[in-house]
């Protein structure tokens, strides 16, 4: 799923991907957020999967307050950088039906417990039961679940047993009710243990829950799902707001699919020799033989090549979508420099790289200004540039009149989703992760960045000339 949020991502956001959105009009699905326009059913479905997510820490009872809202929005800013819009939505749904998919996770009504709660029916692995309980154990996670009926004395010794588990400051977190009590603790390496008890039947059904650090998400989910009765099952409305944008999401997934398997057909008949599985660009940074890309560039690679050569990855950095790669070329004689002030607003810039590898042949050269020193929606570690980019530039130099480095490309603004929209066609919208942001990467990863002194303005040519002895062709193999 990471790797479908971050394609959507690069696509909902509004930046570039090598094809463009066809003739569906996908301008709700940017819309903000309003969970007034959900039903009750499509909240709940949303609110459990925010709590898989690890953003909500309520009840799945649809009422979408204060706790829902802040994990909507939290949520949101996390992966998506702003304020709820329904394609969020639909991500996050989708979320929730891989996990469905993969584990069969559903309400399930115990009978003898008289209780319902999240179940991973596919995925549950029943263990040897112990003298108070059965067991049962998530085969994907480090989830387990222990079901008893007790009595009363019984009953308080397992949340007695739960809170001398507690090991981290503050106190464990307790709930106790005529009919139900809620007992939760954390031990020092992070694991949880929560342990519910409600009286049914004329008798205490106790579900204990407990998990590792690193599934403390899952746990939240399930023990959010714990009910008396039985419970209603998770699913989304029919024709409602929530199902009409999952399948408008899935729409536009299946176009882009499709038309960026039309463009590889196409690259394919047009060079036999064209890579498989996708290029970009990048810089050398050290005479070490250290290279600055993209972190998008390079996700998910069986191997990398550098200019024929292969290399490795060395750090990546999802946030600032940077990473650093390690070639085996030995010293490299010509650096990148980095300037050492930032660049300026309508100063003259030129990009380097190798875009639509396999269509266009060589190093590729285009020149623009800085439009504005921030990026989409003000985001303050990129900067807007004319000069214009394609698929396939990405992680290559952006350069001042002088030959230094003042950004690295990372995306431009999909005209045609932006005429589809709003009805008008941006020109050379483009996007680059800021030279500062680039030198605080590389320092923070031992890489030393080399810093520029000179003033002196470069001809076009000459500044040409200087970059291609530092500027890489970077091949992603799947």
């Amino acid at each position: 799923m990471l790797r479908l949020i971050k394609r959507l991502i690069l696509m909902f956001a509004l930046v570039a991907s090598p094809c463009s959105v066809g003739a569906q009009d996908y301008s709700k699905l940017l819309e903000d957020f309003d969970a007034h326009a959900l039903t009750q059913t499509d909240k709940r479905f949303l609110q459990a999967a925010l709590a898989f997510e690890g953003y909500y820490y309520g009840l799945l009872d649809g009422d979408w307050g204060a706790k829902s809202r802040d994990a909507m929005s939290r949520y949101s800013r996390v992966k998506f950088k702003g304020a709820p819009e329904d394609w969020h939505m639909a991500v996050l749904a989708l979320s929730l039906f891989e996990r469905i998919d993969r584990d069969g996770w559903r309400m399930d009504y115990f009978d003898g417990l008289g209780m319902s709660f999240l179940f991973p029916v596919d995925s549950a692995i029943a263990d040897p039961p112990t003298k108070d309980f059965v067991n049962w154990r998530h085969r994907n996670s480090s989830l387990s679940y222990s079901l008893g009926i007790h009595d009363k004395v019984t009953t308080q010794n397992l949340h007695d047993f739960t809170v001398r588990q507690h090991e981290i400051s503050g106190g464990p977190y307790t709930v106790r009710k005529t009919n139900f009590a809620v007992t939760s603790s954390t031990s020092r390496d992070g694991s949880s243990l929560y342990t519910r008890s409600n009286f049914v039947n004329g008798h205490w059904s106790t579900v204990m829950l407990s998990a590792s650090n690193h599934d403390g998400s899952i746990l939240a989910a399930v023990s959010s799902s714990i009910s008396a009765g039985n419970a209603p099952s998770l699913m989304v409305s029919e024709n409602g707001r929530l199902e009409a944008a999952i399948l408008q999401m899935i729409a536009f997934i299946d176009e882009d699919r499709e038309k960026t398997e039309e463009g590889n057909s196409l690259a394919n008949s047009n060079q036999q020799d064209a890579p498989s599985g996708g290029s970009g660009s990048g810089f050398f940074v050290s005479s070490g033989g250290y290279v600055l890309t993209n972190e998008h560039v390079v996700s998910d690679c069986r191997k990398i090549e550098v200019n024929g050569e292969v290399a490795e990855l060395v750090e990546v950095s999802e946030v600032f979508d940077l990473a650093i790669l390690k070639t085996t070329l030995g010293p490299h004689d010509v650096v990148a420099e980095f300037s050492v002030r930032p660049a300026k607003l309508n100063s003259d810039v030129t990009v380097m790289g190798y875009p639509y590898a396999g269509l266009l042949s060589g190093l590729n050269v285009t020149r623009g200004s800085v439009s504005a020193l921030k990026g989409l929606r003000g985001e303050l570690t990129q900067m807007q540039i004319s000069a214009p980019v394609q698929a396939g530039n990405s992680g290559g130099p952006v350069l001042a009149t002088n030959g230094e480095v003042v950004g690295v490309v990372v995306s431009k603004l999909d005209a045609k989703l932006i005429s589809d929209a709003i009805g008008d066609v941006p020109q050379n919208v483009n996007f680059a992760i800021r030279g500062e942001i680039a030198k605080l990467f590389l320092s923070q990863n031992g890489v030393d960045p080399t810093l520029g002194a000179s003033s002196q303005h470069l001809l076009p040519e000459q500044l040409a000339e200087k970059a291609s002895f530092f500027t890489a062709f970077i091949e992603c193999k799947r």
